[in-house]
């Protein structure tokens, strides 16, 4: 689980790469605007990754919960036929 976690962190937080030679440069507004979206994204991608990790550690409480309360039952005495 924490790999995966560093591994979308690390794609997020990852430099975009060198404008191709046929792409025209943008302007200073362009650029704000696409690392406001890379930002969103990788906020997005956090929030998941802590939803998820959330949602595991619920259900991991849950189960020990289940089973502080009530333990399992005793097993049945076998009795042996005459």
């Amino acid at each position: 689980m924490r790999a995966h976690t560093l591994l979308i962190l690390t794609l997020a937080a990852a430099p975009v790469p060198a404008l191709a030679q046929n792409q025209v440069p943008i302007n200073r507004s362009q650029q704000a605007v696409e690392g406001l979206n890379r930002s969103i994204e990788s906020g997005a991608a956090t929030r998941g990754i802590q939803q998820q990790n959330r949602f595991e550690t619920n259900q991991l409480q849950g189960q020990i919960q289940r089973q502080q309360v009530a333990p399992p039952p005793a097993p049945i005495p076998i009795v042996p036929r005459r």
